[in-house]
């Protein structure tokens, strides 16, 4: 007989972004190509013996307050994570009961859907339209928690204003919108929160501040539920070294703009070169593209790319499955890629 709960034998479990070992260009898992701050790098030189012998903050202040400040909301209103996906831990473990329900779009991040199965809860999906507009019955639904991530995490889609208000005036519940990819967008529902108490946005750190090795995100809501998702969190959940860092990191924003600036000039030119090779491109408002190729499998592609010392991201669902989502590198990277589908379609599948 096991001693490990059905639920967690019988689950799946998230699947990130291969880390294998090997000399390759990533462009799998939406990381930033290029470096962090370097005012973020001179402060781990802050990193003393005590520092690394001592607990650090275990909420976080300093980092809170300077993220408060760039964010425009009360220090009261925002609790730091490891990571993104820490803050839905905490979202999750302060909402959803077992039998609860957690409503998503599809496709989106998977990993809403595992919290909400570990937790016992239930997972609505809600297909989205063709072109990947939101569907009615996302914003009909009843579920206790809806969490969108805006721009969507796999298809670059960045949903309008209109369509978040509406979600915070239907919702029985608590919505929360995933601005992972926001800076990229140009766009946030963070003012939203003066009007919406029922509305929680998280952030990350790891795209747009190229941070994601020291694993750091937001979430900004009401006081009231920010003080749920303290009481929920792990005690030291952010290490002294990633506070230092992303505290120095966040207040750079004239760094981070001009990287975004980068990124979103390379994406679009990047766009453009899959389209003259007669791919279906998606209009991406991420760091990312996912592009559905024009002869060739999917799968079969990615292979080949792998293979030339590139490794891109595809997923096996069904809607999915017959495109690729490419992380934007630099510029270099991303013509070096354009080189390699071109000789793909050339010779390979010739």
């Amino acid at each position: 007989m096991s001693k490990i709960r059905k639920s967690v034998l019988a689950m799946q479990g998230y699947v990130p972004g291969r880390q294998p070992k090997g000399s390759f260009v990533k462009l799998n898992a939406n990381e930033n190509p290029y470096p962090p701050s370097p005012k973020a790098l001179e402060a781990l030189g802050q990193m003393t013996g005590d520092k690394v012998r001592l607990y650090p903050s275990s909420s976080a202040e300093e980092l809170r307050k300077a993220a408060a400040e760039v964010f425009g909301v009360p220090f009261d209103c925002i609790v730091a994570g490891n990571g993104s996906d820490d803050i839905f831990t905490m979202i999750i473990r302060s909402i959803l009961d077992e039998g609860d329900t957690l409503a998503v779009v599809d496709p989106t991040y998977t990993l809403y859907e595992t919290l909400a199965e570990i937790q016992g809860a239930k997972t609505e999906r809600h297909p989205l339209a063709e072109d990947y507009a939101l569907p009615e019955s996302f914003f009909e639904s009843g579920a206790k928690l809806k969490i969108l991530p805006n721009p969507n995490a796999q298809t670059g889609t960045l949903f309008p204003e209109a369509d978040i208000i509406r979600l915070c005036e239907s919702a029985q519940g608590i919505v929360v919108i995933d601005e992972a990819y926001a800076l990229f967008a140009g766009t946030s529902s963070v003012p939203l929160l003066k009007r919406f108490k029922n509305l929680v946005v998280t952030r990350t750190m790891s795209k747009s501040h190229s941070l994601a090795g020291m694993r750091v995100g937001f979430g900004m809501s009401s006081p009231e539920i920010i003080e749920a998702f303290m009481k929920v969190k792990d005690s030291y959940n952010l290490n002294a070294a990633s506070q230092l860092m992303a505290a120095a990191a966040i207040k750079d924003t004239e760094y981070t703009a001009g990287v975004v600036a980068k990124l979103n000039e390379t994406r679009n030119f990047f766009a453009k070169e899959l389209v003259s090779l007669g791919w279906q491109v998606a209009p991406s408002h991420g760091n990312f593209l996912l592009a559905k190729p024009e002869k060739g499998s999917a799968a079969e592609i990615v292979d080949y790319l792998e293979k030339e010392g590139y490794l891109v991201r595809h997923f096996e669902t069904p809607r999915l499955k017959d495109k690729i989502r490419f992380s934007i590198g630099t510029k270099e990277q991303m013509e070096r890629l354009i080189e390699l589908l071109k000789k793909y379609h050339s010779e390979v599948r010739a």
